[in-house]
């Protein structure tokens, strides 16, 4: 792959994860109820990677091995997805931002812990300067205390420990020669085939015809087609670049995410936002380059 074209991948996915917290967050303005958008983003996605692979002129083959890790991945990333969705209505974008991009981190701990990694020092400083990135921000909002923590903000927090889990999970449970396509179609079906019990239970008898918020759904679709856009950019660069260079795309997103918080919903800047951001570029830095200096076999996809 071109230099031009890795930078341009890099920026396109960097782009789309940092557009993601600001437009779910006007989801939510818009009255969108959360289940509805698990479950239209898990069918939606699915149906457009499957039009995606007949494009390429690919087959579309699930066996059990296939479907059963669809079923696992789809239940352990719709519980951060969820949260994340409704915690979005309550803390600003740029907390959500800097908070849930220390994922990769938390996934190289839980990964420790699991001895599917091994001990390295400098991937165990980037863990903590992640941590101390999360807290900069964390701690030093109005009423965000130790003793006196909001709820939202507990959630928030929880976010990239779950994600680490679900990636984990993926890599560890991913089957023999499963294309990338192939994966995200049967997580991306689970997904929201899990979903409807709970749209149907939380969302849906509330909610007349007459109440739907039109707009919202609109902006839903729009949604729905950047993330399939998401997938693809981020399956060819794990295929073609690999997962060091991918994870970059957050060097980008995070930044691009604040700023879109300050933009469209006027969250100010402090002084302690901009250390969190310091210690999260220099946290991911240096997770980058200490996986560049380790030897060893390559990780599966999973998601950031």
């Amino acid at each position: 792959m071109s230099g031009l074209r890795q930078i341009l991948f890099v920026l396109g996915l960097g782009l789309f994860w940092a557009a993601s917290p600001a437009l779910n967050k006007l989801l939510g303005l818009e009255g969108v109820p959360v289940p509805h958008i698990v479950v239209a983003a898990g069918l939606g996605v699915g149906l457009g990677l499957i039009a995606l692979q007949r494009a390429m002129g690919q087959r579309l083959r699930l066996r059990w091995p296939e479907l059963l890790f669809g079923l696992g991945c789809g239940a352990l990333v719709n519980i951060p997805f969820f949260l994340g969705l409704a915690a979005i209505r309550h803390v600003p974008v740029a907390l959500m931002a800097v908070v849930t991009s220390t994922s990769p981190l938390w996934t190289y701990a839980f990964a420790l812990a699991l001895r599917r990694e091994t001990f390295k020092p400098l991937r165990l400083a980037a863990l903590g300067l992640g941590l101390a990135s999360s807290l900069a921000i964390v701690l030093t909002r109005p009423g965000a205390t130790l003793g006196n923590m909001d709820l939202w903000v507990l959630v928030t927090l929880s976010l990239p420990l779950l994600w680490g889990v679900y990636n984990n999970f993926t890599s560890a449970a991913w089957p023999a020669d499963m294309p990338p396509l192939t994966a995200g179609i049967a997580e991306s079906f689970a997904s929201g085939l899990l979903g409807i019990p709970l749209a149907l239970w939380l969302a849906w008898p509330q909610a007349g015809a007459s109440a739907l918020p039109g707009m919202g759904y609109l902006l839903l679709l729009v949604m729905i087609a950047m993330w399939v856009l998401e997938r693809v950019c981020f399956f060819s660069m794990i295929q073609g670049l690999g997962p060091v260079t991918t994870v970059q795309a957050t060097y980008v997103a995070t930044p691009f995410a604040v700023l879109l918080g300050a933009l469209f919903y006027a969250e100010k800047p402090d002084v302690w936002l901009g250390l969190s951001l310091a210690l999260l570029m220099a946290a991911l830095w240096l997770n980058t380059y200490a996986i560049r200096l380790q030897s060893g076999p390559k990780p599966a996809p999973a998601a950031p």
